[in-house]
């Protein structure tokens, strides 16, 4: 398979944080059959929207007078009660990519790190994180410049999110020294990856952008947006394997008729019925006449021949099953929609309605 590479030509993915589809993310992800992806950008609204949650954080919140914030201004899970002052809050920031980047095995391939960036960008633009623009378009830089993070395929708890895997991609935003990614098809220091593509080698990190970027189930969705897809191509290409078995042994056509699964309730079964139809229509091999078993009368069991009644079961009643299949990739489909658009962090800043923001 061809390795992503971002097309300028093709019209931009731009991420509201209120529409991003699991095919939409495919396509930033993989691309065409070339390799070719869309940019990726963030709307203006949102934009806008993440850039005042944050002013308000850093006007507010990032002082010694401040009241204890979970993550903002605390330390994380059994040091949650611990109080971090102001002036550590910068360097803090390190320690959590430190102690999260613990993952381990193969990396993610290129295409299932491009999502994980599409996604966890989306999220954050909804503007319940309080992260800096300035992240979210150094992660973008990132995608739209081809530089793909390695990212360790295994370490993630699924608990309060995929915390260890995407440590390791802040480590290569940042351009940590040990951090890595793949550039043009070779795999360098991130740092060098960076100065090939005329880009920072280094990025400094403020008071709560790392929590905002580690938490969260995004990893997950990106490598199941891509099977997803997958298996949507997968369920098409069985409604043809199955044409092709009925055009092989001549099989009968009347069990696909419309009227059968209209009975049944199922629009997915109608579907796969229809499907199977149109592949074979005009078929010579699909007819009565062609049906009749060619044999020689001294090769007939008996010496006698019946017509065949019905097909075997496995063919008559597959529109039942490959229906039954596509509902599962509809319900899965909904699911990752809603979480492709999901704030996923911990905590979420709310308006309070008069001027201001809740932490919760």
């Amino acid at each position: 398979m061809t390795a992503p590479c971002v097309d300028k030509t093709l019209p931009a993915l731009v991420l509201d944080g209120k529409t991003l589809t699991p095919r939409a993310i495919v396509t930033a992800a993989r691309g065409d059959n070339h390799g070719a992806c869309p940019r990726v950008v963030i709307a203006e609204d949102a934009r806008v929207l993440t850039s005042e949650v944050r002013a308000f954080l850093e006007a507010h919140w990032l002082t010694d007078e401040a009241p204890a914030m979970y993550g903002i201004n605390t330390g994380l899970g059994r040091l949650r009660d611990v109080r971090i002052g102001a002036a550590d809050l910068e360097r803090y920031q390190s320690y959590i990519i430190n102690s999260h980047s613990a993952g381990a095995g193969e990396p993610l391939s290129e295409e299932e790190s491009r999502a994980t960036i599409i996604c966890r960008v989306n999220a954050l633009v909804k503007g319940y994180s309080g992260i800096r623009l300035a992240c979210l378009d150094r992660l973008l830089d990132m995608l739209n410049s081809n530089i793909h993070p390695i990212i360790p395929r295994q370490g993630s708890v699924g608990a309060s999110g995929d915390l260890a895997p995407l440590a390791h991609l802040v480590c290569v935003m940042v351009g940590h020294e040990r951090a890595e990614a793949i550039y043009q098809g070779k795999r360098m220091p991130a740092r060098d990856a960076f100065t090939a593509a005329g880009l920072e080698p280094a990025f400094a990190l403020k008071p709560k952008d790392v929590l905002a970027m580690i938490n969260g189930s995004t990893i997950s969705l990106a490598c199941a947006a891509l099977a997803l897809e997958d298996a949507k191509m997968l369920a098409t290409t069985a409604d043809i394997t199955l044409a092709l078995s009925l055009e092989a042994v001549r099989g009968e056509l009347a069990a696909f008729d419309p009227r059968i699964h209209a009975a049944r309730n199922s629009d997915t079964q109608l579907q796969v019925a229809e499907n199977v139809r149109a592949i074979v229509a005009g078929s010579e091999r699909m007819t009565e006449a062609a049906r009749a078993i060619q044999l020689r009368d001294e090769q007939r069991p008996g010496g006698t021949y019946s017509p065949r009644i019905q097909d075997a079961y496995s063919l008559r009643c597959a529109p039942q099953v490959h229906g039954a299949a596509r509902d599962g990739l509809a319900f899965a489909e909904t699911l990752l929609t809603r979480e492709a658009n999901a704030a996923t962090d911990n905590p979420l800043i709310f308006p309070d309605g008069d001027g201001g923001y809740d932490v919760l």
